[in-house]
């Protein structure tokens, strides 16, 4: 189930890139990232008539002792198309629940909503609430910049030539000190919770050269900064802030152009702007963000979410109990 073949990082990634639906989310360097953040990464690679499939599964106590739950964060990579190699990975998973004592085998799909074959085995799962964006904004790389730039919003492509003329320079090289103070910024402007300084820190370390911190400056000033993360073609939007100065030069959409030109330049055919709200609803809290987000073009997806096999009796229960609790704790850790 998890021979030595794909022991490392350059042959899982490598084996990984030839399935349809590869992302970051399953990469070895991400594993890593969950690893650090309290999660037990188990990397399986799943024989099917198709070939080797890698699977990353995160592994972390369920809240009741002695018992685990496992998590599988854009996976399975097959097309939703492809059953036999989904029923594959499911028995695969199922023996790695029975050996961990899961209650539950949760996987948050890489597909987009409705291209899931009426009748697939994961849609007789029972829904769970999705951890990743269930919606996004997808920008197409491939064509010429002149061309991607024409496909903004006019707002937007105005932004990005106002920035320009009045002055913001982007530097494409910058450090993680400088994301760290802008999104502090953010932090204290909006009362918000984002990344810690100690998670960035991991991200960037072990994303390596996949990873891209870019700053933005007016009259000398840092103001923006954002970190990019690249994988299997797809550059994605992971995290950035602002400090809220000079916000009349219009510094985060400059900021957001030159990191998808850098992205394209580096060989990328799109660019993830992560998340932006699943529906219509005007008090939605990231619809400023969203509104930002769509000035970009882009095509809007929508995932096919989340969902659970129980595989102890209870077990959906309990992990919906215990997930109400942790949101419980953290809305009352807010400021």
């Amino acid at each position: 189930m998890a021979p030595a073949s794909l022991g490392t990082a350059a042959t899982w990634d490598a084996c990984l890139r030839e399935w349809p639906a590869a992302n970051l989310l399953q990469s070895y360097a991400w594993g890593e990232v969950q690893g650090q953040a309290g999660w037990v990464t188990h990397r399986l690679e799943v024989q099917t008539t198709s070939g080797p499939l890698p699977v990353s599964a995160q592994v972390t106590p369920s809240g009741v002792p002695g018992f685990s739950r496992i998590y599988v964060p854009r996976g399975p990579i097959c097309a939703p198309s492809d059953i036999a190699t989904f029923e594959d990975v499911v028995r695969a998973l199922v023996e790695l629940g029975r050996e961990r004592r899961a209650l539950a085998l949760e996987l948050e799909v890489p597909w987009p909503e409705g291209t899931v074959p009426v009748g697939h085995p994961w849609l007789r799962w029972a829904p769970a609430p999705a951890r990743q964006p269930l919606a996004t904004v997808m920008v197409d790389l491939q064509p010429e910049p002149e061309a991607i730039l024409a496909s903004f919003h006019s707002k937007a492509r105005y932004n990005v030539k106002l920035a320009e003329r009045r002055g913001v320079v982007i530097n494409e090289e910058a450090t993680l000190a400088e994301l760290i103070t802008c999104i502090e910024a953010t932090e204290a402007r909006q009362r918000i919770h984002l990344p810690s300084p100690e998670h960035l820190a991991v991200v960037q370390d072990q994303l390596g050269r996949g990873a891209r911190i870019l700053a933005a400056k007016a009259e000398g000033e840092l103001v923006a900064a954002i970190l990019t993360a690249s994988f299997a073609g797809e550059a994605i939007y992971l995290y950035g802030g602002a400090t809220g100065r000079h916000r009349d030069r219009m510094p985060n959409q400059l900021l957001q152009w030159r990191a998808m030109l850098r992205a394209r330049e580096e060989g990328c055919h799109h660019y993830d702007l992560w998340g932006i709200p699943e529906n219509e609803d005007p008090d939605h809290p990231w619809r400023g963000l969203a509104q930002f987000k769509l000035g970009f073009g882009g095509a809007q997806i929508r995932y096919a979410g989340a969902r659970l096999m129980q595989l102890r009796p209870g077990g959906a229960t309990v992990l919906s109990l215990a997930d109400a609790a942790r949101r419980k704790v953290r809305t009352r850790g807010r400021r």
